[in-house]
């Protein structure tokens, strides 16, 4: 054992003057590929420096003695191997300094606490015969070991995971500003808090890897040594997306393995957000509302978040009267007095249409004409409704010579003129327009140079003139689906439609993906009595056809009047009693908002009493799918019934398909339970929750969640 000892602390001391060597000629340092093998083990090395240096020097400040000063040899040895370790783990630290990404500045401080700490213990460990242990030049020295030691750790901890790495459980939170929807910039609001958390830690001024730093947007554009992140020309859509894509075994997957993962969700907003031209100043409020991004946002930042109307509401059944097969007006939420209203079927539109809208001119907050022939008579009955924020007129009949009518609206912010004749000379009648925030040109014919004109005198209007070029292919943007609400009454009829002229919806209802030849044409509705899920894709001539929009929509026949739980869900995802599952109302992905009933290894159990007997052959089941968040289909799904709460029977059993390496979508789940005809008066639902996470997750072991929100009975 001597001699090893021996052996140790002369490699320990040749190693150090080595160190001295590579610090004092580190300007001239080449380090070949095989040698920054080694550097990158610094990370699993530096934490033996860590363990046998505190110990020691907590033995010897801290833990009182005896009047003999002696030093165990575990101590001694505790010292030479922290030593030894330590000068290790600096070498490879300067190796992995070498290397390109690290801000020199930021390297500077970690790199002489760290060094220090090796040379202080060696120095103690060589002098220790002569630095008594009870005496103050050894407890000062051992106390600079575990000073420099700790500094060093947080330092690199800073240039890892970010400023105050350490103490940032101790510091309070910072509260992010809640910013209305309409108000939402995609990149500063949505975008950009997804980069901070899952990416800035290896893409900052202090650490960027690749050269590329994602602190701020002109950093971001200007990209790395590979270019900028996103390439829309791309069909994977550059390298961002196609690294996040990759296997987690992938040496180039980012975010890299053991490092807070991109969810499904997080990847979808990144497409969406470079599909549609990665500006930096679009809004949220552009983006359609069906799709990811609108979907993610409305999450984060809050729906709540609304701006506050002074007018008054108008009764549900004015609304009705005034809805039609091609004329749609829904709230825009559940306890706002604002009003939006969209047209379709161009064949039956006519400004008679605007002008029946009287009765609620004072609530309309916004309208989407786009697509219908909207005339420039039509414009002074639509200056009627001077609550209007938001106007979509995009590839109308509009040639603009009565466009300044629009500046009477007090309160309009949002304009869109795609592809209609508008001119310059009539845009710049909107400049003393105070309300108005942003202007939408795109394919109106408008020169480049107008822009130029316009963006100069319209002041803090901004102008979009979208993205022109002669030359690169453009991709459609997924149809819109109209429909508000999920749930079918009746039969019921779904309608779509898309703000591009010209451009032809093909649809799907029956799980397949739609193509341009054999899938059928969408014309004036959509009309199912049944469970369906409805794909659509958007398709022109001389444009890449779209994403594929798709919506789940549940029929429901027969509703429940009461349901008693079994067993005891989650306190923090109740349901309000289960009662969630009987509302008819379907809830969206966010499982934080308390229109979810959730459990964990005790089996959701359920049951639901009819107000009398019904003829029931199918029982569909809502539920959610949510990988990062532990959100599992259940295992098994059983559904009994019967017109006897004590004799009922199991009528159907499913045992649903478990996500995979390859399939972690984050999704809504629809399981239809179906069984011959029969009486039910009392229907029981049970779902087993999965009992432990595959090894893939990151919970591997864990248990998962099941949730669900609806139960149709039809």
């Amino acid at each position: 054992m001597p001699r090893l000892r021996l052996v140790l602390y002369n490699t320990t001391f040749f190693l150090a003057c080595l160190l001295v060597f590579l610090l004092v000629f580190e300007g001239f340092i080449q380090i070949p590929a095989w040698l920054q093998v080694g550097g990158r083990m610094h990370p699993l090395f530096l934490h033996f420096p860590i363990v046998l240096l505190v110990i020691y020097g907590l033995w010897v400040v801290v833990f009182p003695r005896s009047g003999k000063h002696e030093t165990p040899q575990w101590a001694n040895d505790a010292l030479l191997f922290g030593a030894f370790s330590a000068v290790v783990t600096s070498l490879m630290g300067l190796l992995l300094s070498q290397e390109a990404g690290y801000d020199t500045d930021a390297i500077f401080w970690h790199k002489w606490t760290g060094v220090s700490t090796a040379f202080i213990s060696l120095a103690l460990y060589s002098f220790r015969d002569k630095l008594l242990p009870g005496l103050l030049p050894t407890k000062f020295m051992s106390a600079a070991i575990v000073v420099t030691l700790l500094s060093a750790g947080h330092l690199g901890g800073n240039i890892t995971h970010g400023d105050d790495f350490l103490v940032a459980p101790i510091l309070p939170d910072e509260v992010a500003p809640q910013v209305p929807m309409d108000e939402a910039l995609v990149f500063a609001h949505v975008v950009q808090p997804i980069l901070e958390e899952k990416c800035v830690s290896c893409h900052n001024s202090k650490k960027a890897k690749g050269e590329l730093m994602m602190i701020t947007a002109e950093l971001l554009v200007k990209g790395g040594k590979n270019g900028t992140p996103w390439d829309t020309t791309q069909a994977d859509l550059g390298l961002m997306i196609r690294r996040a894509h990759l296997p987690m075994d992938d040496k180039k997957h980012m975010p890299p393995r053991g490092k807070v993962q991109l969810t499904e969700d997080e990847i979808q907003v990144l497409e969406s957000w470079i599909r549609g031209g990665s500006s930096f100043t679009a809004k949220v409020l552009d983006f359609p509302a069906e799709g990811p991004l609108f979907v993610f946002a409305s999450n984060k930042l809050g729906g709540e978040v609304q701006e506050k109307y002074d007018f008054p509401s108008v009764s549900d059944a004015t609304i009705q009267k005034l809805t039609t097969d091609y004329r749609v007006i829904a709230p825009l939420s559940m306890e706002s007095p604002g009003l939006s209203v969209n047209f379709y079927n161009a064949a039956v539109f006519s400004g008679k249409q605007l002008e029946e809208l009287s009765d609620i001119k004072e609530q309309i907050v916004e309208l989407d004409a786009s697509t219908m022939p909207v005339k420039d008579k039509d414009l002074s009955t639509i200056a009627g409704f001077k609550n209007l924020r938001k106007l979509l007129l995009n590839f109308t009949d509009i040639t603009g010579a009565t466009i300044s009518e629009l500046s009477k609206l007090p309160h309009l912010r949002d304009l869109s003129l795609t592809g209609t004749s508008v001119k310059l000379a009539d845009i710049q009648t909107l400049k003393n327009t105070t309300s108005l925030r942003t202007i939408y040109l795109a394919n109106t014919g408008i020169p480049n140079e107008g822009f130029v004109q316009l963006r100069k005198e319209m002041g803090k209007i901004a102008i979009e003139s979208g993205f022109r070029s002669d030359t690169v292919v453009l991709k459609l943007n997924p149809p819109q689906v109209v429909n508000k609400e999920a749930v079918l009454t009746g039969k019921g009829t779904i309608l779509l439609k898309h703000q591009i002229k010209g451009a032809v919806i093909r649809y799907t209802i029956d799980g397949t993906d739609p193509d341009s030849v054999n899938s059928p044409i969408y014309k004036n509705g959509i009309v199912v009595n049944d469970n369906v899920q409805v794909k659509a894709r958007a398709f022109k001539p001389g444009w890449y056809g779209s994403d594929i929009a798709k919506r789940a929509f549940y029929r429901m026949a027969y509703r429940a009047d009461s349901i008693q739980l079994l067993t005891s869900p989650a306190d923090e995802y109740s349901g309000n009693n289960g009662k969630v599952l009987i509302d008819g109302v379907k809830s969206d992905g966010d499982f934080k908002n308390g229109k979810w009933l959730a459990y964990k290894i005790v089996p959701l159990t359920a049951v639901l009493s009819l107000p009398k007997p019904v003829n029931s052959k199918k029982i569909t089941l809502s539920m959610l799918q949510n990988v990062g968040g532990y959100i599992f289909p259940p295992v098994r799904v059983e559904v009994w019934g019967g017109t006897e709460i004590n004799n009922m029977k199991l009528l159907s059993t499913l045992k649903p398909t478990m996500p995979t390496p390859d399939n972690r979508r984050n999704d809504g789940l629809m399981f239809e339970c179906s069984f011959p005809p029969q009486q039910l008066k009392y229907v029981k639902v049970v779902a087993v929750p999965l009992a432990k996470l595959p090894a893939w997750h990151q919970g591997k072991g864990e248990p998962a969640w099941v949730f669900m929100d609806e139960v149709f009975i039809n």
